[in-house]
């Protein structure tokens, strides 16, 4: 899971981190790309023990036809999560249910949608976390 972490924050980084610089009147010119000073540091995620909820990032993402949602829950009560596309409107809602505290797991099928940026919501009280999740056909 870390290097999975460290994968997508040195992608995420990348533009950042490289410095090119094109030199040379003849044409040809010379391309070269230096790595910029820049320090990333890591730091082990914990889940907090029963105090949050939480929502994680679907996978697979970018999903062909159908992806997995993990989420915890903190405390019963009524859950919420809702799936909206790139311009806001609600597309579909995967829970809508009073659930106890544990970890749950739904799926979202994007056979019936076009391709694309997805937006999914967990509601719970007061609490509520986005993620975005890429349909590709």
């Amino acid at each position: 899971m870390k290097k999975l972490i460290l994968y997508f924050i040195l992608m995420l980084a990348m533009p950042v981190l490289l410095k090119a610089q094109y030199s040379g009147s003849n044409g040809r010119g010379e391309v070269s790309a230096r790595l910029a000073n820049v320090v990333l540091s890591l730091h082990d995620v914990t889940v907090e023990s029963a105090s949050k909820c939480a929502l994680a990032q679907n996978y697979p993402n970018p999903f062909n036809q159908s992806t997995t949602i993990k989420f915890k829950v903190a405390k019963s009560g009524d859950i919420k999560i809702v799936v909206f596309d790139i311009m806001g409107c609600k597309v579909q809602t995967l829970v809508n249910k009073t659930l106890q505290p544990g970890m749950y797991e739904t799926s979202f099928n994007g056979s019936l949608f076009s391709n694309g940026i997805y937006i999914y919501k967990i509601y719970s009280g007061e609490y509520s976390e986005t993620k975005r999740m890429t349909l590709v056909k």
